[in-house]
């Protein structure tokens, strides 16, 4: 009789466990159904814009004035893809293409190398002021580029580097319309975002172990050999993600462009010739809004499109450099 009441006894204790599993089984099933709803929401809002643009470039003309057309031309052939070839002759797209990669190039290959020694300096070597002068840094990682921009251009429109070029030409000389500023500001490590990419090296400096520079004063390198045979060849995963950053942060401004190369005829880039869309005189029966939406869509779409097949291919050193780095949030 006692086994009979035992038996009961737990048979309905499992049947409770299993009714409490079940409940919370439940419960975390439909929190992680809630989860996956919420994120497919968030991806669909953040890919719309592009998706939308996408399908408006392969419009033909007629589609685009058709009220009635959303999104999928009633009919496909060579006209698909008029709003493309009227989009890369309005912005001289190859040329403007080519500049942009060059621009970019240039001046994040000087920002990660520049960038490097300024945060290997802070992160490893004690001297007086170190402190202050990465506040310094910090702080203008915080001011805006609108707030320097007329002093900047100023400065390269009146340039006169120690005298240097009032000694050999007699007057300032305007540097405007070109790279140079670009590379200058990017040596001097005050270009855009210059600040955050050092901050990023030094987080990744300082993380690393000591013994590493005990290791190398042992078998007799100096600071220099340190810096280079030990230190640069862990740190290269974190300069592939700064150059990264410096590349695709210096192709999509809009700033500093058209600050030095707005008025520049020989040397467009992909920003500055958006805005030519806008201004083409062209036909009002042709060039309606419509028409000069579908093209500036179709200019951000080729834009930005080269940063795409960028992130696919550095997509690891992305995520491993920002991991490294202690910037979250």
């Amino acid at each position: 009789m006692e086994a009979t009441q035992k038996n009961f006894l737990n048979s309905n204790k499992l049947l409770k466990m299993r009714r409490s599993f079940n409940k919370r089984n439940l419960i975390e099933r439909a929190s992680n159904l809630l989860c996956h709803i919420i994120i497919i929401g968030i991806i669909f809002l953040i890919l719309y814009p592009f998706i939308e643009k996408t399908l408006t470039t392969f419009l033909p003309y007629e589609d685009l004035a058709d009220k009635t057309v959303k999104y999928i031309p009633k009919s496909f052939g060579s006209d698909n893809l008029n709003t493309l070839r009227w989009t890369i002759g309005i912005m001289d797209y190859w040329k403007a293409l080519g500049n942009t990669a060059i621009l970019c190039l240039v001046t994040s290959l000087i920002q990660v190398m520049v960038c490097t020694f300024v945060s290997y300096g802070f992160a490893r070597f004690k001297f007086p002021g170190r402190g202050i002068l990465f506040a310094t840094v910090i702080v203008v990682l915080m001011i805006p580029p609108q707030v320097i921009m007329t002093s900047l251009y100023m400065k390269f429109s009146f340039f006169n580097l120690l005298g240097l070029p009032t000694l050999f030409t007699g007057g300032t000389i305007n540097i405007t319309e070109g790279l140079w500023p670009f590379v200058l500001m990017s040596m001097f490590a005050i270009g855009f975002k210059n600040s955050l990419y050092i901050y990023m090296l030094n987080q990744f400096f300082r993380g690393l172990p000591t013994e590493i520079e005990e290791a190398g004063m042992i078998d007799g390198s100096n600071h220099f050999g340190i810096f280079f045979r030990l230190m640069l060849p862990n740190a290269v995963p974190m300069m592939v993600t700064v150059f990264l950053f410096a590349f695709s942060w210096q192709w999509t401004d809009n700033y500093y462009t058209s600050l030095f190369l707005g008025k520049s005829e020989t040397f467009k880039v992909l920003t500055i010739q958006l805005t030519e869309i806008g201004k083409y005189p062209g036909s009002d029966v042709i060039f309606t809004p419509v028409f000069k939406s579908a093209l500036n869509g179709t200019g951000i779409l080729l834009t930005i499109l080269p940063l795409v097949i960028l992130y696919l291919f550095g997509q690891k050193f992305f995520v491993q450099g920002v991991s490294q780095s202690g910037i979250v949030g």
